[in-house]
């Protein structure tokens, strides 16, 4: 999810702790005491977009008091289409948790002088994708080869990796597009990258029969809604950040409990929120939460072995170098010790 995202979707208008609880650090074993309300206090999230459905686990967590019960206040600082990468905001010490589109975001950041440190994924895989019309014969990454493909700024890099990744001649006609998917029901292109939570979604609601598949689907591989913060951060507010993180995991639980229930909480912060939209929104949101992975280790938290293997090898096909070690780049133990909590 870049900064730039989403220009055509009308947007949205557009406690105390119980006590000391033991958690077990990470790979050591060790039991130490929990943070205790003495040591809460506030952490902000920097969204890369503005206030809409994707931010739903955030919004029922403090609606629900359990960012409270944890300890934390959390306010919430957007992003949008004419801000600052949200990498830049919490750069700057605008915020302290940020959201991004994915690794090779932060990865970028830090090769200009970032120190920051992924401690988790929203989603298992990133919302990025393709979109055609129903009609289209594609069910294949074989299938793109010779088509018309609508591409966004800065989205060739990753269609061609598509086409390197599976073996396959990068042979397509690149269509110049916005993310307004109108010039492809139009015909002006036989498919186009996407947010598999949007467009598809907003066609669908005007009765138009589209198919849609993450990167993922398609061999490119990586995580989306990518939660980082600086090193120097998680260094001196790991207790915070556990108890912030466990509040978070509740609110992604009730989301996917009832994915309804964050509508009047949308409609408080815009009137005019699109709940039609916001609904199917939430459910495709909620579609990408899963893994293998997070089955056994629990929800956002973001698998070494998974960005060794799959996410790397995506993005050396989509022409990046001298990537950062993985052990460098993640710190998976705070998530860990947040699921100690719940």
């Amino acid at each position: 999810m870049m900064p730039t995202r989403r220009s055509f979707l009308g947007l949205l208008g557009g406690g105390a702790l119980a006590g000391p609880a033991l958690v077990t650090v990470f790979g050591t074993g060790e039991n130490v005491a929990a943070a205790s309300p003495a040591v809460a206090g506030t952490v902000r999230t920097a969204f890369n977009w503005v206030p809409e459905v994707g931010w739903a686990p955030w919004y029922l967590a403090d609606a629900n008091g359990l960012f409270t019960t944890q300890g934390v206040t959390a306010p919430f600082v957007y992003s949008g289409p004419n801000d600052r990468p949200v990498n830049q905001i919490v750069r700057a010490g605008e915020a302290d948790v940020g959201v991004a589109a994915d690794e090779l975001q932060l990865i970028q950041a830090n090769r200009q002088g970032a120190d920051f440190v992924i401690l988790g994924a929203m989603y298992q895989r990133s919302p990025n994708g393709f979109l055609w019309l129903a009609q289209t014969p594609i069910a294949a990454p074989r299938d793109l080869v010779g088509k018309r493909i609508g591409l966004n700024s800065g989205d060739r890099a990753r269609v061609n990796a598509v086409f390197r990744i599976n073996g396959l001649p990068a042979d397509y006609q690149a269509v110049p597009m916005g993310l307004d998917p109108q010039p492809l029901v139009d015909g002006a292109a036989d498919v186009m990258t996407c947010y598999v939570t949007n467009q598809p979604i907003r066609l669908q609601l005007q009765g138009i029969a589209v198919r849609s598949v993450p990167y993922s689907d398609f061999g490119l591989k990586s995580y989306g809604g990518v939660l980082f913060a600086s090193r120097r951060y998680v260094e001196t507010n790991r207790d915070l950040l556990t108890h912030y993180f466990a509040g978070l995991l509740g609110g992604v639980d009730a989301n996917v409990a009832d994915p309804n229930a964050v509508l009047p909480v949308l409609k408080a912060i815009d009137p005019n929120v699109d709940l039609a939209y916001s609904e199917a929104g939430n459910r495709a949101y909620n579609a990408l939460l899963d893994s293998d992975y997070t089955k056994i280790h629990g929800r956002l938290m973001i698998d070494p072995a998974f960005v060794e293997g799959q996410v790397y090898p995506s993005y050396i096909a989509a022409g990046e170098t001298n990537l950062p070690p993985v052990s460098q780049l993640l710190d998976p133990t705070v998530m860990a010790d947040a699921h100690t909590l719940l």
